[in-house]
């Protein structure tokens, strides 16, 4: 409490300096967040199955001089006690079509900036190929209809794989499983055409290498993954589907099971299938009618798996169906989430088959932010 408490107080300061001062005299942009959430849970017991809280806040910084911009995002969680960085990154625009970037960045692979439009994300981002971001330098470069980029992660975010308040799902340590990512490569590329009248189609692919030390042997695995995907508007409705395939190739002590792997993020860390791929298909229609106050009413259903390779090997899958919509500062998320044998939906991880709640079970999540 005392963290988001020390979080108030420098918004407080920024907003007392930015009111006695013209905004466009201020050397950078700010911006954040204040989310409350609602949550019912049907796998819980009785007196933790409904809940209201204070779900976190996000302060946001960005801005531009000359041939250069940054941003960086910190973001503290009430509801899980942690603060992490999201982001902090330098870009240096060498002219219109290329631009390098350094620093926590996001990794450039699958569908970006997401791979799906809900608050709980898909499949991919438990399993670190959605929304990530690592340290390391990237380049973009456009080159007609096609968009290219290349990067190189020294390591995660806080190169420690035992620090599991974070908000990347990394490689982690958890104490039996002792792997940490050293050095990754991504490439991706993206086509955008026009194969239908009026409507746009973005086709693309991912490829992804990295070394995985375990800490143990102090030998070096790796991991590879490749990824196909492709997101197309026609007016009000879009359709997104992705197809990734992953292996590690783990340097595991002698006895240790080589088919799992320990991932973290938001203070947990959990096992996933070690050799997997994901399935994801997401249907989104941005309502058209006007209403009085609310503004872009966006509906959708997003269906994500995960399927374990092995004798371990178990599906694990996540089905969303939501809308979400503004209204001033205001921005809502109202979700239903239907999992099964999936980390974060009541189950005991990722791809594999623990034991443990492996039935379906159902989230109702609300989230209401103020957004500034």
């Amino acid at each position: 409490m005392n963290k988001l408490l020390s979080a108030f107080s420098l918004v407080s300061i920024a907003s007392c300096t930015s009111s006695f001062a013209n905004a466009d005299e201020l050397p950078f942009n700010l911006s954040g967040h204040v989310r409350v959430n609602y949550g019912h849970q049907d796998w819980q017991i009785p007196e933790f199955r409904d809940g209201f809280e204070f779900e976190s806040f996000k302060l946001g910084v960005s801005g531009e001089s000359d041939q250069f911009s940054y941003k960086a995002e910190y973001r503290w969680y009430e509801n899980t006690d942690f603060d992490t960085v999201r982001f902090a990154d330098l870009t240096y625009h060498f002219d219109e079509q290329t631009e390098i970037t350094a620093g926590i960045t996001q990794t450039p692979f699958g569908l970006q900036p997401f791979a799906s439009n809900n608050f709980w994300f898909s499949v991919n981002y438990y399993l670190g190929f959605e929304d990530d971001y690592d340290a390391g330098v990237k380049i973009n470069h456009d080159w007609g209809n096609w968009d290219f980029q290349a990067a190189y992660f020294m390591n995660d975010e806080y190169n420690d794989a035992a620090e599991f308040g974070r908000y990347s799902f990394d490689v982690a340590d958890d104490g039996e499983y002792r792997n940490k990512e050293d050095g990754q490569y991504n490439l991706r590329a993206n086509y955008t055409a026009n194969f239908i009248r009026g409507g746009t189609t973005d086709i693309g692919v991912s490829y992804q290498y990295g070394n995985i030390l375990n800490l143990d042997t102090l030998d070096d695995g790796d991991m590879n993954a490749y990824a196909v995907h492709m997101r197309h508007t026609q007016g009000d409705l879009k359709v997104e589907l992705q197809y990734i395939d992953y292996e590690y190739d783990l340097a595991a002590p002698e006895g240790q099971a080589d088919d799992r792997i320990a991932l973290s993020s938001f203070t947990f860390p959990f096992l996933a299938a070690a050799d997997g791929k994901t399935y994801s298909a997401n249907l989104v229609y941005s309502v058209p009618y006007k209403f009085t106050h609310i503004e872009s009413l966006t509906c959708y259903s997003e269906y994500s798996v995960a399927k374990g390779e092995g004798s371990e090997g178990k599906n694990s899958s996540q089905w969303i169906n939501g809308c979400s919509f503004g209204w001033d500062k205001l921005f809502v998320y109202v979700d239903s989430i239907q999992g099964k044998n999936m980390w974060f939906s009541g189950g005991p991880g990722v791809g594999l088959d623990l034991g443990g709640r492996q039935e379906t079970t159902h989230r109702l999540n609300i989230n209401l932010g103020i957004y500034f």
